[in-house]
């Protein structure tokens, strides 16, 4: 189980998961973009409850293993959709996108079938 600390307080939740939601958060602040997941924790009472958490660039998350005073066993959260969701999530953000060079010339361009000649005349 691992102890997520964010701006004003603290949840904890299973291992994979809080590597996820890292990887997560990680992947959205070098794109410079947020978002909002839903992830399973651990309640005080030990019951297992549901937290949304906002994620992105002013994100400042720091997992920490957690530390059970005594001899209280923690279950360790399994939710192996959420990681998946998390995982797709990343991946989708990790792939390139094109992007518009500031310097791009877009009057040289390749006449295609002799496309510009045809309908425009003769190019010089």
């Amino acid at each position: 189980m691992k102890r997520i600390f964010y701006s004003s307080g603290s949840v904890v939740t299973g291992d994979r998961l809080a590597e996820a939601i890292v990887a997560y958060a990680e992947k959205l602040s070098s794109r410079e973009a947020s978002d909002t997941i839903d992830i399973p924790i651990s309640l005080p009472s030990g019951e297992i409850g549901r937290a949304q958490l906002l994620i992105g660039p002013a994100s400042q998350l720091v997992v920490v293993p957690l530390e059970r005073e005594g001899d209280a066993e923690a279950t360790e959260i399994e939710d192996e959709a959420t990681v998946s969701d998390l995982a797709r999530r990343t991946a989708f953000h990790s792939s390139p996108r094109p992007q518009a060079s500031d310097d791009a010339d877009t009057t040289d361009y390749v006449d295609v079938n002799g496309f510009y000649e045809s309908d425009h005349g003769s190019r010089s």
